[in-house]
């Protein structure tokens, strides 16, 4: 039995580690008012939901005080396109760059499905943003309009490499 609980003990205390070491760093403060509206996902890791998409964007509203809501496009072959809402709400209001996104679809509501979403760069003038997960399982480049400039994509992820993300597993959209 104290072995058990000996095991227990270290492997919270791993994961407790893990959780302080895998931590993104925060834009320092996001005015949710300038963030809405439409982004273009220059490059990104491949995500099993956009695994047939060229390109994807996606549309932020306010809601509410709390919460924004999220349209997330998925442009495919032959000019279709999918969509999905869904929302997010802000769970650090001191920087109103951490928020949690939950999906309008069965699973989402089956499985009760929460995403994180870190908004870990954002320029000052609103037009490049990249928003990824502490897992370093997902991340987004994008920017206000469908292409941004080589040095701008370059610098960004440059800085996605020296989080922990692995540029050679993005993938660039096609607009």
């Amino acid at each position: 039995m104290r072995s058990l609980i000996l095991l227990a003990m270290i492997a919270f205390a791993s994961c407790a580690q893990a959780d302080i070491h895998d931590r993104l760093p925060t834009a320092d403060h996001v005015e949710i008012n300038r963030y809405i509206g439409k982004w273009y996902a220059v490059t990104s890791l491949p995500q099993f939901f956009t695994r047939k998409c060229l390109g994807q964007t996606a549309e932020y509203g306010i809601k509410d005080s709390k919460t924004i809501t999220v349209l997330n496009t998925c442009l495919k072959k032959k000019g279709k396109t999918t969509t999905i809402e869904g929302q997010a709400v802000i769970k650090n209001f001191d920087t109103n760059a951490e928020l949690e996104v939950t999906f309008n679809n069965f699973f989402t509501r089956l499985f009760k499905v929460k995403g994180e979403y870190v908004i870990v760069k954002i320029d000052t003038d609103y037009k490049t943003v990249m928003v990824a997960s502490s897992n370093r399982k997902s991340l987004w480049i994008m920017s206000r309009t469908p292409s941004i400039d080589a040095d701008v994509l370059k610098d960004y992820v440059a800085y996605a490499e020296e989080l922990g993300f692995d540029s050679h597993q993005f993938i660039n959209s096609q607009f």
